[in-house]
């Protein structure tokens, strides 16, 4: 088999495997996303169920967001919580700052200042913006 037959072979191969292979995490959550804007919640959250359960943080953060706010699920705090935290241990800000602003508020968890200022200065450069609207954490700052 001559080298051009060769390529040809393993683009086949490629190709067929793309056809039978499960959709990309991106478009899986491309995909729950839509579903959301739909209002398919049960949809969105099947799929970005699991993508957070295979560590996907974006995933993680929109369940958090549904948990807390009940978007299309029952009102779960202490879902909401584990969802935002895994996702603000891997670095997402928003995460943890909804993290932190649940501690100070004493959502779902008994209310924390320590623990809260812990989640907000955990990446204080993307924190700052926060000051205008909270004097609680300018006050932590100083």
């Amino acid at each position: 088999m001559g080298l051009r037959h060769l390529s040809w072979a393993i683009l086949l191969a490629l190709g067929c495997t793309a056809v039978h292979a499960e959709p990309a995490a991106g478009e899986r959550f491309a995909q729950a996303a839509q579903a959301h804007r739909q209002g398919d919640y049960r949809q969105a959250l099947q799929l970005w169920q699991q993508l957070a359960e295979q560590g996907q943080r974006d995933a993680q953060y929109n369940l958090g967001l549904m948990y807390r706010y009940a978007d299309g699920v029952p009102q779960d705090l202490a879902a909401a919580m584990k969802w935002y935290k895994r996702a603000a241990e891997q670095g997402d800000l928003q995460s943890q700052y909804e993290v932190g602003l649940m501690y100070q508020e004493g959502v779902g968890v008994a209310a924390d200042q320590a623990e809260a200022h812990r989640w907000f200065t955990m990446n204080r450069q993307h924190h700052y913006h926060h000051l205008a609207h909270n004097p609680q954490l300018e006050q932590w700052r100083r």
